[in-house]
């Protein structure tokens, strides 16, 4: 089920999400304001248009019209908000699908969004390991920045960009690589904003604002269904 809200509603649900981090300037520096949790030209709050401009929708920038998939309506994980003209209810899905079994450390979750040739290919380079094994180390790596413990709480997509905009040429030689007879139809590269808590304390935090930069994923139609590389 599509929930479209506005861009003054997404504005304000980003202030609302950003409040506890400015109370708690302390533990994360860098987040102390609601603007600073979209700071960057092109994302969702980069995009707000004066009033008095009248532009047909399909000429407005990413994040003029938004998206957003909860949990009861649309089973994903967690609130996941996008421009719904860059990136569909599906890709979105998988998107947040991928991001949460990072978070969960949960199997399932990871292969059910991955490609699954690709995911082999990935796990067998880096020493035979196992989808469990993986996900273990790659929630270590994130708690190096979270500083403990942690759960996603909330997926805001800044940005989109398709083949007119960027290079996908090393993802489609992993697809391909994996299953040369796959059929690739449609490639997104995604930077998504994760805002989480920690278990230890009180309080939401921006992934983005310690690491420096939102997560990057791409995301690829393959045999006609949507995937997550990793």
């Amino acid at each position: 089920m599509k929930n479209i809200i506005t861009k003054a509603a997404s504005l304000l649900i980003a202030a609302a999400l950003a409040a506890p981090l400015a109370a708690c300037s302390d533990k994360d520096s860098s987040s102390g304001s609601a603007g600073s949790i979209h700071s960057d030209e092109g994302n969702i709050a980069g995009s707000v248009l004066d009033d008095d401009v009248n532009v047909a929708q399909e000429d407005l920038p990413y994040g003029a019209t938004i998206m957003q998939l909860t949990p009861e309506n649309d089973g994903v994980p967690v609130i996941t908000e996008f421009d719904y003209r860059f990136l569909s209810n599906e890709e979105g899905k998988k998107t947040a699908e991928y991001l949460s079994s990072l978070a969960l450390k949960d199997v399932s979750l990871l292969e059910g969004s991955t490609y699954p040739p690709s995911l082999s290919t990935r796990l067998s380079r880096e020493g035979s390991l196992t989808s469990q094994e993986f996900l273990n180390e790659e929630y270590e790596l994130i708690t190096s920045y979270t500083g403990g413990d942690f759960e996603f709480t909330y997926y805001l997509i800044n940005n989109v960009l398709t083949e007119a905009d960027t290079d996908f040429s090393s993802y489609d030689k992993l697809v391909l690589d994996s299953d040369p007879n796959a059929e690739i139809t449609d490639r997104k590269y995604v930077e998504i904003e994760c805002l989480y808590s920690l278990t230890s304390s009180d309080g939401s935090y921006s992934l983005t604002n310690r690491i420096g930069s939102d997560i990057a994923l791409y995301v690829y139609t393959i045999d006609g269904g949507v995937y997550v590389l990793t």
